[in-house]
């Protein structure tokens, strides 16, 4: 079996090389960058335009998302439901992605039907009115949806948990507002970073769809109005610092009705940080929780009966990154729970089997050229590529970079990352746990969830 997931690998590394070379073009539309993947698989085209801006900048918290968001609430010439109409007659799915850093708005369809779908996204961008009437009843729900966040223990931990281990750093807030701030934003406020959006900050096209298809440059120059002859700018993103060593104390955050502890643990990458060891980093965050094999499952879940589920994670933005384990576990186990997660995180800084990690070595391989074996998902990658800065090449340098890694270079990475005396430490469940975390030894500062909605 091992030796016919090599020859996969291998076998996969040398034809999407192939594939990249003989089927990926660059071009310039004026001064607008764009790169097209020329594939014809399927009758099908995906385009996705990345912004070079997101939530950093805006005036107040959630007007970029809202203002993606609102693109169908109506324009000069047609209502919400007769845009809607339009785009599901031609079967188009589109949305939009905002980050703190960036932006992006993606289209799909059958390449049949690229003209009326990229032109009706265009009027979107030209032409949104975001009716009051409309932007009302959205942000109305918006703040509905907050406020039932304290039934969704899991989502409102990780939402606590974001602001509270990047307090240090710009990137805090929530992409999508917050009570206080969604009150704040108005019709006006949206047209204005529309319009920044549409005549100042630089964008780049991403395409997938098959060779020759014709339409994209002309719509895209004359219905949207990005011809690339305006000047756009790029936002310079601020660098974060390093991050300063934490006391040994726990955030509590408690909510009614909780029958489980929600565990969150984590910290930031600095900027010098998140702009290397990317396979390093996905090596070492994979072998603490990256699935049912990995460490934390086995300890917590199999032997121990702690908990249903444990996932770690090390991702990187352009100027910052974030590390973290995720889990959750009965009432009358959180303090077991804490203390096993940490001397799992010790343990492995110290002795990791050389059969274990041979196996994860083959897995992470594996499933990352499956995570490519869509089209569109490559685009998204050579987007994301672009983003922070790496070369395409180093996609299919992947799985020579997991090889090279020893296993005293995976332990100090660990060691690194999941120092546990670096790590943000937040746990949300039912009040009476206060006492049971401070008679355990913990330092804990209880912080009310109702400031982060």
């Amino acid at each position: 079996m091992k030796y016919i997931l090599l020859t996969f690998i291998i076998c996969a590394n040398l034809f999407a090389s192939n594939y990249l070379d003989e089927n990926l073009k660059k071009y310039k539309w004026g001064d607008l960058e764009v790169v097209w993947l020329e594939d014809s698989t399927f009758p099908t085209y995906d385009i996705t335009v990345y912004f070079n801006d997101g939530a950093l900048s805006e005036s107040s918290h959630g007007t970029t998302q809202l203002m993606f968001d609102e693109l169908t609430s109506g324009t000069t010439r047609y209502s919400r439901k007769e845009i809607l109409d339009v785009l599901e007659f031609y079967g188009a799915s589109y949305g939009a992605n905002v980050t703190h850093e960036y932006s992006t708005f993606s289209l799909s369809g059958l390449v049949k039907d690229i003209e009326p779908s990229l032109k009706m996204v265009c009027h979107l961008f030209k032409s949104t009115t975001y009716p009051i009437k409309e932007i009302n009843k959205t942000k109305a729900r918006a703040r509905t949806g907050l406020k039932n966040l304290v039934n969704n223990h899991g989502a409102l931990a990780s939402r606590i948990f974001r602001e509270l281990s990047l307090k240090e750093t710009p990137y805090s807030n929530p992409v999508g507002g917050s009570l206080s701030t969604l009150n704040k934003i108005s019709a006006k406020d949206l047209h204005t970073r529309l319009l920044e959006f549409n005549q100042k900050i630089k964008k780049k096209i991403y395409i997938k769809a098959p060779a020759g298809t014709k339409g994209i440059k002309n719509i895209i120059a004359k219905d949207c109005g990005w011809d690339g002859k305006k000047a756009t700018v790029s936002v310079e993103l601020p660098k974060v610092k390093k991050k300063s060593s934490k006391k040994d104390k726990i955030y509590f955050v408690s909510v009614p009705n909780a029958n489980q502890a929600q565990i969150r643990i984590g910290t930031y990458l600095n900027s010098e940080q998140s702009g290397k060891d990317y396979t390093l980093n996905e090596l070492a965050s994979r072998y603490i929780g990256g699935g049912f094999t990995s460490v934390l499952m086995q300890e917590l879940r199999v032997k121990r009966g702690l908990t249903y589920s444990a996932g770690a994670y090390a991702s990187s933005q352009s100027s910052y990154g974030r590390v973290g384990i995720n889990t959750f576990t009965k009432n009358e186990t959180i303090v077991e729970t804490l203390q096993v997660i940490k001397e799992v995180i010790e343990k492995q800084t110290k002795d990791i089997p050389v059969e274990s990690f041979s196996y994860l070595k083959n897995f992470l391989k594996g499933t990352y050229l499956f995570g490519l074996e869509s089209s569109s998902a490559f685009i998204k990658n050579l987007l994301f590529f672009d983003h922070i800065g790496r070369d395409y090449d180093e996609i299919y340098a992947f799985p020579k970079e997991v090889d090279s890694v020893t296993i005293d270079q995976a332990k100090n990475k660990i060691a690194e990352l999941f120092d546990w005396s670096t790590q943000t430490k937040l746990v949300l469940g039912d009040k009476k746990l206060i006492k049971v975390l401070k008679k355990a030894g913990y330092s804990v500062e209880v912080v009310k969830y109702n400031k982060f909605l």
